[in-house]
């Protein structure tokens, strides 16, 4: 299992494009990937899940992956969270 910590930067947040590609990317790995943002728990295979837990700029993000590609899976999470922009 492999934890990483992460602020949103994007000024907009999460909203529907950036959720729908972190949707889509998640989707690629075997691995199970879990989002928490304070006491929300958010499931990133979901774009709802994804608009409901509100990822606005300047929230920090614990992402959890566990699972035979858990490495990859993370490695593409954090390169997506880092250089997420509009």
């Amino acid at each position: 299992m492999i934890t990483g910590e992460f602020k949103i930067k994007n000024p907009t947040g999460l909203h529907a494009r950036p959720a729908s590609q972190l949707c889509k990317l998640a989707r690629e790995f075997q691995s199970e990937i879990a989002i928490t943002c304070g006491e929300k728990k958010i499931n990133p295979c979901s774009i709802i899940s994804i608009l409901k837990g509100e990822l606005t700029q300047g929230k920090t993000i614990q992402v959890t992956v566990d699972g035979e590609d858990e490495q990859n899976a993370m490695d593409a999470l954090t390169e997506f969270l880092y250089n997420l922009q509009e």
